[in-house]
């Protein structure tokens, strides 16, 4: 199909980016949109909206001063209420008054190749999806231990067979790089947050906003072309950001499970992941000898506590708080 390009030159676009006490992150994103290609694409209808999630910061400043180097306008606001869900929903209540027809999701330590909008747009307008899902690279200066582990793992490692994943989405669905049509945003609204505050602290609102919409008739494709760059901040790869991100991740596993699955799921999740957190406990010592695979251990052994914290307590650890 065609692309239109009556829609080419009147669709409105915001790109939004949520961010928290990552300053340096944000400059090298926001810096590496100058050289955002837009093609066909009218500059005028496309802006930049960032969601800062902590007051008192410079990232207002920043902002301001970038709005000089950029071709696309930029738009600064604040949410004070800690939490992602509350960051991504004000982004969306922002784009919405804004006029925004579509609106693009970047996480604040990405970096997107030239076009990975254009491919967006053009999928969009050629499928006439309610979500397009772009993919990602990894940062090539990621520690070769750490890749190995496959903890960080880039969707083109992926086999073919397990491109759908879990649920029905795309294994690359994400927030890091998608595409949300207008209608879609607010059928979802119409039954809640888009994001539900459930994942407030542990994150996972990107895929359950994802089977909401599903839910409610979204079509879904995807754009492999549409391409960014994922970098991590170097406490990523410490012992310490293993812990704290594999417990995260089983945190929001449970969320999942409960928003979405059975409560027979619930019980086999918890109960495997305390037989895994014994086995992982017994075999650690001998994990030493290989950097890797004693992180990889660690790692699962902190994503194994995380689902048995909140399968017995309903809490999830406040990851995206940074005091």
């Amino acid at each position: 199909m065609e692309v239109n390009i009556v829609n080419r030159a009147a669709l409105k676009v915001a790109i939004c980016v949520c961010t928290i006490s990552r300053p340096d992150e944000l400059v090298k994103l926001i810096s590496n949109l100058q050289a955002i290609d837009l093609g066909d694409y009218d500059p005028a209808n496309v802006q930049l909206i960032v969601i800062d999630n902590k007051l008192g910061t410079d990232t207002r400043e920043f902002c301001e001063q970038a709005a000089t180097s950029l071709p696309i306008a930029i738009h600064y606001t604040c949410e004070p209420e800690s939490g992602i869900t509350h960051a991504r929903n004000h982004a969306l209540s922002v784009a919405m008054e804004r006029g925004a027809d579509v609106v693009a999701f970047l996480d604040d330590d990405d970096e997107p190749h030239p076009d990975w909008l254009i491919r967006l747009l053009d999928q969009y307008l050629d499928s006439g999806a309610d979500l397009v899902f772009g993919t990602w690279i990894l940062d090539p200066n990621m520690p070769e231990w750490a890749r190995a582990t496959g903890i960080f793992r880039s969707p083109t490692k992926v086999k073919k067979e397990d491109k759908i994943r879990r649920y029905g989405l795309p294994n690359f669905a994400s927030t890091c790089n998608v595409l949300v049509g207008k209608d879609i945003i607010e059928r979802v609204a119409s039954t809640g947050p888009v994001f539900s505050h459930a994942f407030r602290y542990s994150g996972g609102e990107d895929k359950d906003f994802f089977l909401r919409a599903l839910a409610q008739g979204a079509r879904v494709t995807t754009a492999d072309t549409s391409i960014i760059q994922r970098n991590h901040e170097p406490a990523r790869y410490t012992v310490k950001g293993l812990l704290k991100r594999g417990f995260k991740n089983g945190c929001s596993q449970v969320n999942m499970v409960r928003t979405h699955g059975t409560p027979g799921r619930q019980i086999k999740l918890a109960m495997t992941s305390l037989l895994k957190f014994l086995v992982i406990l017994l075999i650690l010592p001998f994990c030493i000898f290989s950097r890797g695979r004693f992180m990889h251990s660690l790692y699962r052994l902190a994503k194994s506590s995380g689902i048995i914290f909140t399968s017995l307590t309903g809490r999830s650890i406040n990851y995206y708080s940074r005091e």
